[in-house]
């Protein structure tokens, strides 16, 4: 499985990244990226703020590209997250941040991409092609390396029993019949955590477009029988 392997290829790789957040000890971080990595980078946000009272912001990476900006970046880190590596956007952001002089990582689906090349620290995904235009399967490897950076900067037990378990819940998840997730979700749910919260909107959506596929599906299934007869 994907997350399995990535987090096992990593473990150097997030070493030396504890290692450098010691060192530096950062008063916030900074990560830059996106679309769908740049919906992980916000997972990571609330996990480093919340577990670490880390604050973490997004960039864009056009205030640098079109705009020309000089970043004053003091007392941070740089986390860029790109599945191709190559989007000259935040190749020239990560350029601009080692000008600055701070650290940078990158997350990405290429080892040999120009990101991964001039990084500081390059922890790779290992996800193999994406070939979903929803790119899922490199949205949930980031998120899952994003929670194993949360825990390399700060071991937290429970955050570490969980990426522990990771490959197992997400073969168990693919098991999952959508029917099912309403009654796992509201069995689970915790009215204090915020992502709990979130994670029940994202089930009523969800079960609203499996709902309306599975009415095409049938639709088109029953239209196909009658032309049969």
């Amino acid at each position: 499985m994907a997350v399995a392997r990535m987090l096992e290829q990593n473990r150097e790789g997030l070493r030396d990244l504890t290692k450098l957040f010691r060192s530096r000890n950062p008063s916030h971080i900074v990560t830059c990226a996106r679309g769908s990595s740049d919906n992980a980078a916000s997972y990571f946000k609330y996990l480093s703020e919340i577990l670490l009272g880390l604050p973490c912001c997004s960039i864009g990476a056009s205030v640098v590209s079109i705009y020309g900006a000089k970043m004053n970046f003091r007392d941070t880190m740089l986390i860029s997250i790109s599945q191709s590596g190559k989007s000259p956007d935040i190749i020239a952001f990560q350029a601009e941040a080692k000008r600055a002089g701070i650290p940078t990582i990158v997350i990405t689906n290429d080892v040999n991409s120009p990101l991964a090349k001039d990084a500081d620290i390059c922890l790779p995904l290992y996800a193999g092609p994406e070939l979903s235009v929803a790119a899922t399967k490199t949205f949930i490897t980031s998120a899952s390396l994003l929670a194993a950076v949360v825990n390399a900067f700060d071991n937290d037990v429970q955050l570490s029993a969980a990426l522990d378990r990771l490959p197992a819940d997400l073969t168990e998840a693919l098991k999952v019949d959508w029917d099912d997730i309403e009654t796992i979700a509201v069995n689970s749910y915790d009215p204090k955590s915020y992502l709990q919260t979130e994670f029940l909107q994202l089930v009523e959506k969800a079960k609203k477009i499996y709902g309306t596929k599975k009415k095409k599906r049938k639709a088109a299934k029953k239209k196909k029988t009658a032309k049969k007869k």
